[in-house]
């Protein structure tokens, strides 16, 4: 076990650390984490799932690599009368090459699998722009509008890249849709 007493903090991370000693301080809510901090605060994505994943009738697919969809899987409760859709998470698993090259068309190819396979019919598809598409720049809009027209459902873009904010700005956006 480290000698706690030879562990240092940089002092721009501190305030990003509980160190559950009860100081009644807490961490600070309402700013971004630094970058290389653990820390209770998560990324625009995932507060836009949170808000979005009790909507149970809809498949949430993340666009995105496989970490963004695991990091968020199943981690709210929702209740349900009836579908168990948002049970499952969809991810578009985007890889280098898919980063160089675009990965719209591995959306499109996601979205015709899902609904081909579908048992359930959704009633809506969220797809979630993580920071790598934000980076990349991928026309979700352009391919959810295709999907809506081809499936007579709605597919709504959620562009939510991790670095444009806060977890709590990932709620406001959230709401919004």
């Amino acid at each position: 076990m480290a000698d706690k007493k030879n562990i240092s903090v940089l002092d721009e991370r501190k305030s990003s650390i509980s160190s559950c000693q009860g100081d009644g301080k807490g961490i600070c809510c309402e700013k971004e984490s630094v970058s290389g901090a653990v820390s209770q605060r998560a990324c625009v994505y995932c507060g836009a799932r949170v808000v979005l994943n009790p909507i149970t009738d809809a498949y949430h697919i993340v666009h995105g690599p496989i970490g963004c969809a695991s990091y968020t899987w199943d981690i709210r409760g929702s209740l349900s009368s009836g579908s168990e859709l948002y049970r499952t998470s969809f991810s578009t698993d985007l890889r280098e090459t898919d980063i160089v090259f675009g990965g719209e068309k591995k959306l499109v190819a996601a979205i015709d699998e899902l609904m081909e396979k579908a048992t359930e019919k959704p009633k809506v598809i969220f797809v979630y722009a993580t920071c790598i598409v934000g980076v990349i720049g991928d026309d979700i809009e352009a391919v959810c509008r295709m999907a809506e027209k081809k499936y007579e459902i709605r597919v709504i873009p959620v562009k939510a890249p991790g670095f444009s904010g806060t977890k709590s700005l990932g709620y406001k956006m959230a709401c919004n849709y």
